[in-house]
């Protein structure tokens, strides 16, 4: 059974992140938990770098960077948020299905089988399934 820290919301909207002190930019949300979030930018974030996210509903939320390939990154929050809070507009099962059909298509294009393998272990877990 899932716990409150594994809601996963599906987003596909603009955010504000701050990479440092001085700036922010505007990034593509495109997940977010109560312990992080993925998005998509052209900035050059490096891996564990100290980032600021705006959350609507919530304020400024620092996280560190856990990972980045391509256009993609994901962080992770030092202090949970509660997602009930944040203001994002999730998307529905049809778009996060596309998506992350494509994200597979990507993944097995470059060659990248342990992230092909989480992918379609996500996409499983979309696709409705009826008892035999």
């Amino acid at each position: 059974m899932a716990g409150p820290l594994d809601n996963r919301l599906a987003l596909d909207e603009p955010a504000r992140l701050a990479p440092n002190d001085w700036s922010n930019v505007e990034i593509r949300m495109l997940e977010c938990t109560a312990t992080g979030f993925r998005a998509s930018s052209e900035l050059n974030i490096r891996r564990c770098a100290i980032v600021t996210l705006e959350v609507p509903g919530i304020g400024s939320v620092r996280a560190y960077v856990t990972w980045r390939r391509a256009d993609q990154f994901a962080a992770a929050f030092f202090e949970p948020i509660d997602l009930s809070k944040a203001r994002f507009m999730p998307l529905n099962g049809e778009i996060v299905l596309a998506r992350l059909l494509r994200e597979r298509a990507k993944a097995h294009a470059a060659g990248r089988s342990e992230e092909e393998r989480d992918l379609r272990g996500r996409i499983r877990q979309i696709l409705p399934m009826k008892p035999v």
